[in-house]
């Protein structure tokens, strides 16, 4: 009974440490992701104030160039089209550095998770148990004079680092253990 209460309290504590590392995890990622965006935001909203700007520009830009070409003196109009001209020019390549610096259609992909691998952890959450022992694969064993080879399988789902081999040497008189 004490001891079923003690695991069961183990248990919850445990439980509890998993449940405030993922939500810590889930605020640090959280505010990645709001971070992300601001700045993405931040980008946009630069972006769209140069294009309100170029796009004064040109407007204005154009009323010139209607009331210019409305100018009835030749020597005048020539005079205000060199200028216009220029502006034309300068604008047309400035409007070239204007290419949208982020695609609207860009999603949040660099914050993409998987948590394929934990989800099935946690699925198989359980008592610890040993893992199977290893089978030995005789026909590939192979002793000299001071030295043993044994190859074994192991079809367990735990990752075992290492065994233990243990084994007995016969002699006549007495077996002496490794």
């Amino acid at each position: 009974q004490v001891n079923a209460s003690r695991q069961e309290t183990k248990l919850m504590e445990e439980c509890d440490q998993l449940i405030e590392i993922i939500q810590q995890r889930r605020q640090i990622i959280g505010t990645k992701i709001k971070e992300g965006k601001v700045v993405r935001l931040r980008k946009l909203a630069q972006q769209i104030a140069n294009c309100k700007q170029c796009i004064e520009r040109s407007t204005s830009l154009i009323s010139q160039a209607e009331q210019s070409l409305k100018e009835n003196d030749h020597a005048r109009f020539l005079q205000t089209a060199k200028n216009i001209t220029e502006r034309v020019s300068m604008a047309t390549a400035s409007s070239q550095v204007l290419i949208p610096e982020i695609n609207l259609n860009d999603t949040f992909d660099t914050f993409a998770l998987d948590f394929t691998r934990e989800k099935k952890l946690l699925e198989c959450l359980d008592y610890l148990t040993a893992p199977n022992p290893p089978t030995i694969r005789e026909e590939l064993c192979t002793a000299s004079y001071d030295t043993i080879t044994v190859h074994w399988t192991s079809d367990d789902e735990f990752s075992v680092v290492s065994y233990e081999l243990q084994y007995t040497i016969f002699t006549g008189q007495a077996n002496v253990v490794s």
